[in-house]
């Protein structure tokens, strides 16, 4: 039978949770476009990385770094690509209506996204791997918690059109491979229909956010985990509506997403909308009308976010970029905050 839920597991870590500190941020830079080397035609590109009514972007950061900026003098190609795309629409789109067996070289970076890798049977050579494109497709399930529908769905999904297996990734989530790029709208259309998504899966954003791979349901501690957890995936989830243009030809899935559950107003005593673009005056709201936390060029790289309980460091909380740690009031019972841990995978 299959099961109603699931919780993906990970090992547990015995290290101890630590507290966190602040640093102080020097003086504001106030460039609004760069123009970088030339391309392979000669031509120097201006890299406008500011949309509109944006504040802040990689060439104008809130809190310049002491180190020689860099980001003034050259670029990383992927962050021009991602400038440039619409919001993470184009050359996608434009890709995946032809009909080639593959994408071109930036639209893979695009692709990424929307929780999906190109890539080649390694088992093949020369002319067969060239013509062996296929796709990987990761799904956004914070806290790790598959529905029994879904996971019966991605079963049926990766044997009609994958490698007829799925793979449970360190972060909670499943992936399934060997989609053909054919197959890719259907996929992941149906996946967003029964209530899942694919985008946060992979790319410069926010990341599966974890909690402990068990779960007490009568331990208040679990339970604000967990529920802090998926407000945490809400909020920093894209807001661009270039999923929906490019999957679901513009279109709302059919169903809601299951986690999105306790996360509201009345739940949580604040609108998940409003603290979406609320500028505290620190510079983490870029003021991008649409994307107004992570603007034109979203982030440098990925982002790992964890919540877990006094105790209980199953996520390993050293590893993530954000690790929040739920405290309670001596009444055992009541959300007093959380102790916070930042580092992780973008530095020490």
């Amino acid at each position: 039978k299959r099961p109603s839920m699931l919780l993906l597991l990970l090992p547990p870590h015995p290290s101890l949770l630590p507290g966190g500190s602040a640093v102080s941020a020097p003086r504001r830079l106030r460039a609004r476009a760069v123009r970088m080397e030339p391309d392979e035609g000669g031509q120097a590109a201006v890299f406008d990385d500011l949309g509109e009514k944006q504040v802040y972007g990689p060439t104008k950061p809130a809190h310049a770094w002491p180190k020689p900026w860099t980001n003034l003098e050259t670029q990383e190609h992927v962050q021009v690509v991602k400038a440039a795309s619409g919001l993470l629409q184009e050359p996608l789109r434009t890709d995946m209506g032809d009909d080639e067996i593959f994408v071109g070289k930036d639209s893979i970076h695009i692709l990424k996204h929307h929780g999906s890798y190109m890539q080649q049977d390694r088992s093949l050579k020369g002319k067969d791997k060239q013509h062996s494109y296929q796709f990987m497709l990761r799904l956004k399930m914070p806290c790790g918690e598959v529905p029994g529908p879904l996971y019966a769905e991605l079963d049926d999904i990766s044997n009609k059109w994958g490698h007829g297996d799925l793979r449970a990734t360190t972060r909670q989530a499943f992936q399934l491979h060997g989609v053909l790029k054919g197959n890719l709208k259907s996929v992941i259309a149906s996946i967003a229909n029964i209530g899942s998504n694919t985008y946060g899966g992979c790319g410069d954003i926010s990341r599966n956010v974890m909690t402990p791979p068990v779960s007490f349901p009568n331990n208040p501690a679990y339970e604000y985990c967990g529920q802090y957890a998926r407000a945490m995936a809400e909020l920093f989830k894209p807001m661009t509506q270039a999923f929906y243009e490019i999957w679901l030809d513009g279109q709302p899935a059919d169903k809601t997403e299951y986690w999105q559950r306790d996360i509201g107003k009345e739940q949580l005593g604040v609108d998940l909308d409003e603290v979406r673009t609320e500028d505290r005056g620190n510079g983490i709201i870029t003021g991008h009308t649409i994307e107004p936390l992570y603007g034109r060029t979203y982030l440098p790289k990925k982002f790992k976010i964890a919540f877990t309980v006094p105790g209980d460091n199953g996520v390993d909380l050293y590893i993530n970029d954000i690790g929040c740690v739920v405290i309670l009031e001596p009444d055992g019972k009541t959300l007093k905050g959380f102790n916070i841990v930042v580092g992780g995978g973008m530095g020490r």
